[in-house]
């Protein structure tokens, strides 16, 4: 397998960018990778597939290639090219908050482990950098409270997510919900 994805491929005739996965079975075990920059075509079609449907913010190739560090991918072999099938950020905002951000798996590959697994190795960043707290905006509080997270009171947010928020078209509408991982004292430590 190439060490580097290749750009999509549309579905012909849907209208979309991303490449037919139907039919496409996923391994036994599959684990995310840190992004490289070869992912960011991949990663811009999956993300901006979902931003048009108006599921998730737009992202750029110019600020996936400038926060490319953020980012983790899952890849698959798909006709002799490696494509990225789910991708997901985490950012720091402050000394004792990450924020995850733009969890975007392949719609012929949803509800099937992907997400979490994404998710999951995005916590454990957090971890590793030894923040207190992982925050996430989602339109999926469900999927989000299974694997920790609770819902959060807008007016409790740090006014560092408010400066992330103020950049968003969906600022003065936002129709997301917040949700704060907690992590205990001793896991800061280590």
């Amino acid at each position: 397998m190439p060490n580097h994805s290749a750009p999509q491929r549309a579905v012909p005739g849907s209208g979309s960018t991303l490449p037919d996965l139907t039919g496409v079975v996923l391994p036994p075990r599959f684990r995310s990778r840190h992004a490289r920059i070869q992912d960011v075509d991949g990663m811009s079609s999956l993300i901006n597939e979902f931003a048009d449907a108006r599921i998730m913010l737009a992202r750029g190739p110019l600020y996936l290639y400038q926060n490319i560090q953020d980012y983790r991918v899952i890849t698959l072999p798909v006709g002799g090219r490696e494509t990225v099938i789910a991708c997901g950020g985490l950012h720091v905002l402050w000394e004792d908050l990450t924020e995850v951000r733009s969890v975007a798996v392949h719609p012929a590959l949803q509800r099937r482990g992907v997400g979490r697994s994404i998710v999951l190795d995005l916590i454990e960043d957090a971890r590793a950098l030894g923040a207190a707290h992982v925050f996430t905006f989602t339109l999926s509080p469900g999927f989000f409270a299974s694997l920790g997270f609770s819902a959060v009171d807008r007016d409790t947010l740090s006014p560092v997510v408010w400066a992330e928020c103020s950049k968003c078209p969906k600022f003065y509408k936002c129709d997301e919900v917040g949700m704060m991982l907690h992590f205990p004292p001793q896991d800061q430590e280590q």
